[in-house]
Order: structure tokens, then C-alpha cells, then sequence
């Protein structure tokens, strides 16, 4: 017994002599910084009478509750008609941050979208989705380039997308090539 009462004070001794402190993490400033939930390999799908809608992947996913919002990375997505289940758009992008409060989404590094109805192909480094609005808009400080399969081929920045009207502009630096429609020559 007195063994055991000699061990345990001698590993108490040695244990006090060693600090932990450069090899414990750093802790953040705040619990807000910490995620409430992370995945790899995310899938998420939505599904609309019966049908897949919506299906989104991301390599990894980190979820943080308090401040609303999914932080995604190398994320896909593909959308899809609820009534037919053809495939409407798909995109990529480097990283995502999705507000769950607003539904507001911002895409971020080498971002893709194809609209397969409209034929064309939106490229850029930083695009923002508005939800309330359903407005996509790039930075006045990055390009954005539209193109589409009959050679046509837009680029600007500050670019703005109403989705509603159906419509897109540029704010500055515009440059590229519009080819007419067969029936418009």
C-alpha cells in the first residue's frame, strides 16, 4: 500500500514539473468560433413532391448555429425540375458560406454555374446570392464572364444578375463578343 502511495506521489510530482501549455490548442477568444457540428464528405438533398430538387456536396461542412450559417468547402450543386426532374443548373465553387437565417449564400475561389436552360456558363472568383431579392452579384473588384455555347462571350466587373427579370449588367470594365441568333441576321 505504501507502494502505491509512493508511486502515485512520485507521478504527481513528475506530472507538476511538465507544463502542457505549448502543446495544448489554442483556444478561441469566443465559443461563437467554435462550429456546432462539422462533416466530411456532406451531402445534402432536397426533395419537392417527390422529386429531387435540390442536391448539394462539399468535401466538408462545418455548421455554426449561433451566428446562422454553413461554411462549405469545394462544394457542388445541380438543381432540378420538381415537376420533370430535368436537370435545370449545376455549379462548383472553392468555398460557400450559406446564412441559414436569410438563405443568402456567398461563393468564393473558382466559381462555375451553368444554367442548361439558358445555355450559358457564369465563371468568377466571388459571386453573392440575395435571396430576398433573387439577385446574384459579383465585386466591383473581380471579373465575372458569361459565355454561351454559340461563341458568345461577356466579361465585366461589379456584375449584377435579377433573376426575376431575368436580366444581367455589368458596372464597369466591360468587354467581350454577342453572336447573333440565326433568326436575327
Amino acid at each position: 500500500m505504501h507502494v502505491a502511495a509512493a508511486v502515485a506521489a512520485a507521478a504527481a510530482v513528475l506530472i507538476s514539473a511538465c507544463s502542457l501549455a505549448g502543446y495544448a490548442p489554442k483556444r478561441p477568444e469566443s465559443e461563437e468560433e467554435l462550429p456546432t457540428l462539422v462533416f466530411s464528405n456532406y451531402s445534402h438533398t432536397l426533395v419537392v413532391r417527390g422529386r429531387k430538387n435540390f442536391e448539394l456536396e462539399a468535401s466538408r461542412a462545418e455548421v455554426y448555429e449561433t451566428s446562422k450559417k454553413t461554411i462549405l468547402s469545394d462544394v457542388s450543386f445541380s438543381e432540378y425540375d420538381p415537376d420533370t426532374g430535368e436537370l435545370l443548373s449545376l455549379g462548383r465553387a472553392d468555398g460557400a458560406v450559406y446564412h441559414t437565417d436569410t438563405k443568402d449564400a456567398e461563393f468564393s475561389g473558382s466559381v462555375r454555374l451553368e444554367s442548361k436552360k439558358q445555355d450559358a456558363v457564369l465563371q468568377g472568383e466571388h459571386l453573392r446570392w440575395i435571396d430576398k431579392d433573387k439577385r446574384l452579384e459579383g465585386r466591383l473588384d473581380r471579373t465575372v464572364t458569361i459565355s454561351r455555347a454559340d461563341g458568345s462571350r461577356v466579361s465585366g466587373a461589379g456584375f449584377e444578375a435579377d433573376a426575376r427579370r431575368r436580366s444581367f449588367s455589368f458596372r464597369g470594365s466591360v468587354e467581350g463578343t454577342i453572336e447573333p441568333k440565326a433568326d436575327e441576321e
